[in-house]
């Protein structure tokens, strides 16, 4: 599932090294724990919202 990561996540630009960093971490996370459970999958109970918090962000605009 690695690979998933790499050609999803590797290369992101979400205008923000910080928002980068967080969508990169979250996929790695999701490539690795493929199959499980999200609260299987993130470390901690605040790791997990801060993932549901990222998913949910608004700022978005993807073209395509």
């Amino acid at each position: 599932m690695l690979d998933w990561w790499e050609k999803n996540f590797a290369t992101c630009e979400l205008g923000d090294r910080r928002l980068n960093e967080r969508a990169m971490s979250i996929g790695y996370a999701l490539s690795l724990g493929f199959g499980k459970a999200l609260s299987e999958i993130f470390s901690s109970g605040t790791v997990l919202k801060r993932a549901y918090e990222f998913l949910l962000t608004q700022k978005w605009n993807f073209q395509g």
